[in-house]
């Protein structure tokens, strides 16, 4: 018996959808199309719906309406799952949406073509080449011709050797175009292309055309990509190749007109030391990177310098002989540069710098600039200068920065801004075990223990953090006798609640070197006490204290049914609803 469902037309009902002068109704019609598709089954969507849909997109009046020509892009791929394996007919409708005027319709044509491609790549040969041939010989418009050159390096992937020379010939021929759009494309699409290209070919038949490009006058876009291409080149040739074909264009670049050029070269410059090998680095680059350092740009010389560290990472590249020779006399003039943000590169990277040249060049020819950074008025300067403040007294040694740097620090940890202080506060941990113990209670413990009272929470969330790893270094002798009475100390109704607060918040961190008898003997009694506190908020943040070391000491049943149960018991009846919450969980960890 045949229902209403078995005699609904659903393709009648989808192009009665599109043809909708609702926009919204049409869009949702193309955007569910797989819907239609799979109950149509994969005969008629064939034989039916796809043949449709071919010649929808190329009529009035649907063929102007760019929503729906974008949508029906996207929706070209989706069908692929409902075909049967007919992908090839894909390819015909996306030919021509990938010849439209509309950038994003272009685009997503690219996409689609190149998901069915790469699902199918047997289609390559005989579908996808012709239609790249076709698009690359396009001369009504150049639309059809960028289009050709996204899908260049896909199609050479999957192609016999004849056809791939076809299409090198066919790269060479949009790269050297006379409209700037078409090379702008290709140039774009050149790294791609060679990464799929043989040695060989690349010198043969490329070469040529990427020393045209990166000379082009009209447009640094172009110049610009041909750097990026450059780092693929340099990849696949030796040494004495570079130097014939690639590492003048890298001169060129560095001198090029255009700031954008310089700085491609500049954020790129560790993977170009990569690519040409240290002795090429060597002989070749580092004059050209001194340039950078130097370039009227300050966004040139930011970049310029913040590379550095990536570079250093480089094995055998950056030797500290070469730090010395060509980087360390460029900064003199980038520690006055009028640009903050130079400045705070160079703060960023000294650290760095100091561990690969050691004790004697960084206190020799560093440490006075270093010192300087450090009291420099830009904020970002003092932070990013602070935040290696470890690694440098350990390149240092606690000698060597007794007395240069530590009243620096000192005087940073009251700094006006916050994240400096908290950066400082950071590397205390690592300056103690520098110091030891006797050196940290005389010049860092009093500056220390005051972030704990700092006016942002930020500052004296990081201080407590970082508590306990000062206590783990300086073990639980000094931790009893030393630190924890200066931190009862600072437990005082006299100043405010936060402070008593951050007090609970530090004693977590300082237990885990502390036996159960300590903790029973110091600890408890302060708990007792904030339960009583004036001020809510210190009473439930006691009652998780004391949840925290239940769950994480073995404290013994006599010290809690003595103090602290009765405490809790009280609390359950507190006027704070937070506080009788915390004090029922805490006494259930009691029972």
């Amino acid at each position: 018996m045949a229902g209403p469902a078995a005699e609904f037309n659903y393709l009648e009902f989808f192009k009665e959808e599109i043809r909708n002068e609702n926009a919204t109704i049409k869009i949702g019609a193309v955007n569910n199309l797989h819907l239609i598709a799979s109950a149509l089954g994969p005969q008629r969507t064939v034989s039916e719906l796809l043949p449709y849909m071919t010649q929808v997109v190329q009529e009035e009046p649907l063929c102007n309406d760019d929503e729906f020509l974008h949508s029906m892009a996207k929706q070209f791929a989706v069908l692929s799952e409902y075909i049967n394996g007919h992908d090839e007919l894909l390819i015909a409708p996306l030919e021509h949406l990938a010849d439209q005027e509309e950038t994003v319709i272009r685009e997503q044509a690219i996409q689609s073509l190149i998901k069915v491609i790469e699902k199918r790549p047997q289609l390559a040969p005989d579908h996808l080449v012709p239609t790249l041939h076709r698009l690359a010989t396009k001369t009504d418009f150049f639309t059809a011709r960028v289009s050709a050159c996204a899908l260049l390096p896909l199609a050479y992937r999957h192609v016999n050797a004849d056809q791939k020379q076809g299409l090198r010939k066919a790269f060479v021929t949009l790269c050297g175009g006379e409209t700037p759009m078409v090379r702008r494309a290709a140039a774009h699409k050149m790294r791609d292309f060679i990464q799929v290209c043989e040695k060989q070919d690349l010198l043969t038949d490329l070469i040529s055309v990427y020393t045209q490009l990166s000379q082009e006058d009209t447009q640094d876009t172009i110049r610009v990509a041909c750097v990026h291409a450059t780092l693929v080149i340099a990849r696949m040739l030796n040494p004495e190749e570079n130097r014939q074909h690639t590492v003048e264009r890298i001169k060129d670049a560095v001198e090029d007109r255009s700031w954008r050029v310089r700085l491609t070269v500049a954020k790129n410059f560790d993977q170009l030391c990569e690519a040409f090998g240290p002795e090429l680095t060597a002989q070749k680059l580092m004059t050209p990177f001194i340039q950078l350092m130097k370039d009227n740009e300050q966004e040139v010389r930011k970049e310029a310098v913040k590379i550095i560290e990536p570079c250093l990472k480089l094995p055998n590249h950056f030797t500290p002989e070469q730090l010395q020779q060509h980087i360390l006399p460029q900064f003199q003039a980038l520690g006055m540069d009028s640009a903050q943000s130079v400045k705070a590169a160079l703060a960023q990277v000294l650290g760095p710098i100091a561990k690969a040249l050691g004790r004697d060049v960084t206190q020799r020819q560093l440490l006075t600039l270093i010192s300087d950074l450090m009291k420099d008025d830009f904020h970002d300067v003092r932070l990013n200068i602070v935040s290696h403040a470890g690694l440098v007294c350990e390149v240092l040694g606690a000698e060597g920065l007794v007395h240069s740097l530590l009243h620096t620090v000192q005087n940073l940890i009251m700094d006006n801004h916050w994240r400096i202080r908290q950066s400082v506060v950071e590397q205390v941990p690592r300056l103690s075990r520098l110091f030891g113990m006797e050196l940290f209670q005389t010049k860092l413990e009093a500056i220390f223990l005051s972030s704990l009272r700092d006016s942002v929470h930020s500052v004296r969330q990081s201080a407590t953090k970082h508590l306990s790893e000062i206590a783990t270094a300086f073990g639980p002798q000094w931790t009893v006798e030393h630190l924890l009475p200066k931190l009862v100390e600072q437990y005082s109704e006299s100043v405010g609640y936060a402070n008593r607060v951050t007090t609970l918040h530090v004693l977590p961190q300082v237990s885990s070197v502390m036996t159960a008898e300590q903790l029973n003997q110091y600890i408890v009694p302060l708990l007792v006490k904030a339960t009583k506190d004036s001020v809510p908020n210190v009473r439930f943040c006691a009652c998780r204290t004391i949840m925290w070391m239940m769950e994480n000491h073995n404290l013994g049943a006599q010290p809690f049914s003595a103090s602290v149960k009765p405490a809790l018991l009280e609390l359950e009846h507190d006027s704070d609803i937070d506080v009788q919450y915390y004090a029922q969980r805490a006494l259930l960890l009691c029972a």
